[in-house]
């Protein structure tokens, strides 16, 4: 497994992460919050790479944690602070939370304060005390995350989602190699091929939450982040129609097709292929791709794609 080199965005997120513990562990001093260390744990939790992943992160753990303080403060409530009774709160609510996580994923963090709240109403604190502390530590360390998200060295969701771009047109390129190889029958590599596609699904993964992040930032996207969304749209394309290929490939009846269109397909693949590299190169350094050779084949084949006539502009 490759270990990643740490790089400049790495230490600027350690370092900023760690002013915004700093300052949320202060201004719970400053209010004298008995438990201040859960705003440091709400910061940490929520501090993204970008503003739109935060907003996100931020946002689940407010209604969380006050779903989660709601149904604690109601177990005490209902079932009082005896040791059997804390043990069927804390399940009735772990239950109920977990039943509902398919409608929002803050139902998550509701069960874990729910429990918190719990736990601390046996120390005899006043049940709407331990609730609302709770609630209002957790929500000044997101403020405070938030705030140095948006304020300090600030990163946007659209701009992760182009380097995103690059690396999917990576993966489809290597991707797109290795099929073709296995087209040939010999030179195919099983476990190459089955690492390849799950590099391509993470990185897949990985963009469509960049996107969807991007999409929650306040000021919407860029103009030059709404090219870089109309560039995922097309990887996407490619790696639908690269998995399709891959069926194909290992159909037994398209064995003689293979064979027949050997050489044509090895052209197209070699021009496809460069394409895709130089597309990739081009996005991530902020120029234009230029234009890829002619692929040449026999005369007369009447197809644009491979014609010498032929050039790939971008």
């Amino acid at each position: 497994m490759k270990i990643p080199t740490p790089n400049q965005s790495h230490f600027r997120h350690g370092l900023k992460t760690a002013c915004a513990a700093v300052a949320a562990y202060a201004i719970t001093e400053m209010l004298n919050l008995p438990q201040g260390y859960w705003a440091v744990v709400s910061v940490i939790v929520v501090m993204q790479t970008n503003l739109g992943g935060s907003l996100r992160a931020g946002v689940n753990r407010i209604i969380g944690t006050a779903l989660g303080a709601v149904l604690g403060a109601l177990g005490l409530a209902l079932f009082g602070t005896h040791p059997l009774a804390l043990g069927l709160e804390m399940g009735l609510c772990i239950l109920f939370c977990a039943y509902f996580i398919h409608l929002h994923e803050s139902f998550r963090m509701a069960g874990m304060t729910a429990a918190i709240v719990i736990l601390m109403g046996n120390q005899g604190h006043s049940i709407v005390w331990v609730a609302f502390s709770r609630f209002f530590e957790i929500t000044v360390g997101v403020c405070v995350a938030l705030f140095f998200t948006a304020f300090v060295w600030p990163s946007r969701a659209g701009r992760h989602l182009k380097a995103g771009v690059v690396r999917a047109l990576h993966d489809e390129a290597a991707l797109y190699s290795i099929l073709l190889s296995c087209r040939h029958g010999e030179d195919c590599d099983g476990g190459d091929e089955t690492s390849a596609i799950l590099q391509l699904e993470k990185t897949r993964e990985r963009n469509h939450l960049l996107l969807e992040e991007a999409k929650r930032e306040p000021a919407g996207l860029a103009v030059r982040e709404q090219i870089t969304v109309s560039l995922f749209n097309f990887t996407e394309r490619i790696a639908e129609h690269l998995l399709s290929m891959e069926h194909a490939v290992h159909h037994e009846d398209l064995e003689e097709l293979h064979v027949f269109v050997a050489r044509e397909m090895d052209l197209l693949a070699q021009t496809t292929i460069t394409a895709m590299t130089r597309l990739a190169l081009a996005i991530g350094q902020d120029r234009p791709p230029g234009h890829v050779e002619d692929v040449t084949r026999s005369p007369g084949c009447g197809c644009s794609t491979c014609c010498p006539a032929t050039r790939w502009r971008w």
